[in-house]
């Protein structure tokens, strides 16, 4: 299932190369935060990863200028600093600070920050491969 446009959707985008900033809003009617805990909707984890995931795809197709998808092979590192909850914040930040594309273009390695204000929520780093790319 992709989170976008159900769980939250994009409301700014900044890339430069292989680098990007995206600000969120979530959904807190989303169904994920009614099972995710009733009257105390947190984010999960997973979903945090999985945002991520989307994002890091959308900054690959518009810099390559090519439909990407991603499956993450590897969890080098998440570290979930600070629970997100869309009753305390419904705007978050995905920042990708290092993004490296293996030569034959098969993995992706990634560094994200995940930040409401001025507060860390999550660091994850991830290993991806390229499963499809075509041309837009």
């Amino acid at each position: 299932m992709q989170l976008r446009n159900n769980l939250y959707t994009v409301t700014e985008k900044k890339v430069d190369g292989l680098t990007g900033y995206f600000e969120l809003a979530l959904t807190p009617s989303c169904f994920i935060y009614q099972a995710h805990f009733p009257g105390e909707p947190i984010t999960p984890g997973v979903c945090i990863v999985q945002m991520g995931t989307e994002l890091l795809e959308d900054l690959l197709c518009e810099c390559l200028q090519k439909k990407v998808k991603l499956e993450i092979c590897k969890v080098k590192n998440v570290k979930f600093l600070s629970v997100i909850s869309p009753n305390e914040s419904t705007v978050i930040n995905y920042l990708m600070k290092k993004v490296e594309m293996s030569e034959d273009g098969s993995e992706v390695k990634a560094q994200m920050v995940v930040t409401s204000g001025d507060e860390a929520k999550a660091k994850i780093s991830l290993v991806l491969s390229v499963k499809c790319l075509a041309w837009s």
